[in-house]
């Protein structure tokens, strides 16, 4: 087959994942509403995915679909522990070995700078 016939189905892609992200349904009657709710919805689209590209690179792949980014990511088992003048957060170190949680603690206290 050619390279470009395999490829045609590749331009949805960007599509699914806003999809996956959000909603397919729109959740107000008013258009002004509806307008609002889709700008910031494509908004937290990109910063999900400007997020995985900056810190997501060797932890999972970058072509990964919100709902796996969420259910890899954000839904773990995890314990919530309060001392005197702390909170701390209790992973299992499976958890913290394949999701790279200390490499991906420290890249988020990094921030990259912006180029202008």
């Amino acid at each position: 087959m050619d390279y470009h016939h395999d490829q045609r189905g590749a331009d949805e892609l960007p599509h699914r994942g806003l999809k996956e992200f959000g909603s397919e349904q729109l959740p107000f009657k008013r258009f002004a509403a509806n307008q609002a709710y889709c700008y910031l919805m494509l908004v937290s689209f990109f910063l999900s995915e400007t997020f995985k590209e900056d810190n997501l690179k060797d932890i999972l792949p970058l072509r990964s679909y919100p709902t796996t980014l969420r259910r890899k990511l954000i839904d773990f088992a995890a314990k919530v522990v309060r001392t005197s003048h702390e909170v701390i957060l209790k992973v299992p170190q499976a958890v913290m070995d394949s999701l790279k949680l200390q490499i991906l603690w420290a890249r988020c206290q990094n921030a990259i700078p912006i180029q202008t």
